[in-house]
């Protein structure tokens, strides 16, 4: 006769598997804040920023550049999908030449801070987890950032012919870039005081 069916490897399995599961359910829904993050200060730079648009590809402000690196340095390889997804989405087809450079403008986008990311890790010493950073070191990072964003874009639009040469979108587009991560950082700094003192004042 054979023995009965035993529970507790079941139990076991289902348990080891629960974690498993709710890490990729967590990791696509911290994606998927970077593609809602990404497209929403796109469309509202936009908006906003219309009339100082230097061409279809650069902007003297370019909010949506504040969540590259704060991506990337929270969530690595998850926040480059979402970069490069979000940055997909936003690409006007019809002002490049189709879904070829769509994409390679979307991996330049998401690939960019992942690059300065590596690089300022390594150059200043800074553990994988990138715990202790001092505020001279976050500069770093975002100088960084804008830098090994706008030299391959503006490499790529110039032989692709979006820019007349390569030089002359670089100024303008590390301007977009620094003071779109300016604003954004400023707004949520101003945001965050004023949450917490309402917090404060309802608490008195």
């Amino acid at each position: 006769m054979s023995p009965p069916p035993s529970f507790e490897s079941t139990s076991s399995s289902s348990s080891q598997e629960s974690p498993a599961a709710n890490s990729v359910l967590g990791m696509l829904a911290s994606g998927l804040v970077v593609v809602l993050l990404w497209t929403g200060l796109f469309y509202l730079n936009e908006w906003l920023f219309s009339a100082v648009s230097l061409s279809s590809v650069i902007n003297w402000v370019f909010l949506p550049a504040a969540i590259r690196m704060l991506a990337v340095m929270a969530l690595g390889w998850v926040g480059v999908a979402g970069l490069f997804i979000g940055a997909l989405l936003t690409t006007d087809i019809v002002m490049h030449s189709g879904w070829h450079d769509a994409i390679v403008i979307a991996g330049l986008s998401a690939l960019g801070p992942f690059v300065a990311v590596r690089a300022c890790t390594q150059w200043l010493g800074v553990s994988e987890d990138l715990s202790g950073l001092r505020p001279a070191q976050l500069v770093i990072f975002s100088l960084a950032g804008a830098v090994c964003n706008v030299v391959p874009h503006n490499i790529y639009f110039f032989f692709t012919g979006h820019m007349p040469d390569i030089f002359s979108g670089i100024v303008p587009m590390l301007v977009g870039d620094l003071l779109g991560t300016f604003v954004i950082l400023y707004v949520t700094s101003l945001a965050l005081k004023l949450l917490t003192a309402r917090v404060f004042t309802s608490r008195s």
